[in-house]
């Protein structure tokens, strides 16, 4: 065992839920000595195939139910970031008063390196995270990018070596479940209201985001917004505290890719020539079509409504067609109201989200369809040359859509199709 285990922690664990981080969390736990069990309340293809491959890797598990039991035997829990703290067997977990962790502080006990930077925040975290990535590589760095971003750190243990740079995305949801966890630095990009379908106040998400820097030593670093800070403060650490400032031109991702950078003691020139050929990530702000003078851009991975915001912010006055909707996670839209009074022509709402945005922006004049397809072609019949098609939809997916990715394609195929036969 690794001798970065924290004291009293036990052979015996559950892992609750079987999606990438669970399922991965078993298999590295497995090998690293532990007594596994895992478990999901769910039933798919894709589970039983792996409670059947985990079987084969000599871990007992199970789908489609819960065997309470067996998790309360259990010295530790390792609870996927899937399971909210409303459900029946996170409410156990309280009464039980049984230690729960999230996959990336298991992970952070075996990481060979060090040199670990964590960004967390409401919007932009992907888009940081690249640019960090492309950053430290092009400054010759070994660098291994994990996390919340779609590979779980606990899978890619193997590949970092004492001298690699760790990169990671990191959620609320993730850091919610974090007590030793400890980056070198630590990024807070923003702050606001998301998630609240999962946490039961806006400060307890907040409070989630600060642990990023709760274990921090002056030898770190600690990045974050002022007014963050004045909002839901104090900043937990004994880090080198620095708010996170702008030059001229940059953007808020960008002025944090460039700080983390400086301390990573990397030349000024190379964020420079990264920020320049940057092309953005896909179903992030991508521009994917132009058309007889208008924009087509999807934004799909805008799952919140300060992302909706920020889409919006990047355009012209009273130039955007906007399709937006979904599942809601937050109370209220009405933070988007102001910039989409400034800067949309036409809002078109689907999804759960349709009669709350139909409500509260009801001064706007939304319209609401029933299908991504039909919102598609209503947009284009209101769009002229220079307006901007924009699918923000400030939403997760799951009432329509397997996940974000899937929403973006299918909203690209559409309007490929319908631009085809036009």
């Amino acid at each position: 065992m690794n001798n970065s285990i924290p004291s009293g922690i036990g052979q015996k664990v559950t892992v609750l839920g079987l999606g990438e981080s669970g399922y991965l969390s078993a298999l590295e736990l497995k090998r690293l000595g532990f007594d596994v069990f895992a478990t999901d309340k769910s039933d798919t293809q894709v589970l039983r195939e792996r409670v059947i491959a985990l079987g084969q890797k000599g871990i007992q598990a199970e789908c489609g139910k819960h065997s309470f039991g067996r998790v309360e035997s259990a010295d530790w829990v390792l609870i996927s970031p899937g399971i909210p703290p409303h459900s029946e067997i996170y409410q156990a977990l309280l009464k039980w008063k049984k230690p729960v962790y999230s996959e990336i502080e298991a992970a952070s006990w075996f990481c060979s390196s060090e040199k670990i930077i964590a960004v967390t925040g409401s919007c932009g975290k992907t888009t940081t995270v690249t640019l960090i990535k492309q950053i430290l590589e092009m400054a010759g760095k070994h660098v291994v990018l994990c996390g919340n971003i779609g590979n779980p750190w606990i899978g890619e243990l193997e590949k970092i070596k004492p001298d690699s740079w760790v990169v990671l995305e990191v959620s609320s949801f993730q850091l919610k479940h974090c007590r030793f966890f400890k980056p070198h630095i630590g990024v807070l990009l923003n702050i606001h209201a998301n998630h609240l379908d999962w946490h039961p106040t806006l400060q307890d998400y907040a409070n989630s985001k600060l642990k990023i820097f709760q274990n921090m030593t002056p030898s770190d670093w600690a990045l974050f917004q002022e007014e963050d800070e004045k909002n839901y403060g104090p900043i937990p650490s004994h880090a080198q505290k620095h708010y996170l400032h702008f030059d001229s031109n940059e953007s808020l991702l960008e002025s944090a890719a460039r700080q983390v950078s400086e301390i990573s003691d990397v030349s000024v020139e190379i964020p420079r020539r990264i920020f320049h050929s940057f092309q953005g990530l896909e179903h992030r702000l991508e521009k994917f079509l132009e058309k007889d003078g208008i924009q087509f851009v999807n934004d799909s991975k805008s799952t919140a409504p300060a992302s909706l915001s920020y889409a919006l912010s990047r355009y012209p006055d009273k130039s955007i067609v906007l399709i937006t909707g979904g599942r809601v996670k937050t109370p209220s839209f009405m933070e988007c109201f102001p910039t989409l009074k400034q800067k949309a022509k036409k809002i078109i709402v689907i999804g759960e989200a349709r009669e709350l945005m139909l409500r509260e922006w009801k001064e706007l004049n939304p319209v609401p369809a029933e299908t991504l397809e039909q919102a598609c072609q209503m947009s284009m019949k209101a769009a002229v040359s220079g307006d901007v098609i924009l699918f923000s939809p400030a939403c997760s997916s799951f009432d329509m859509f397997k996940s974000y990715v899937d929403r973006g394609n299918q909203f690209k195929q559409i309007i490929l199709s319908l631009n085809a036969i036009r």
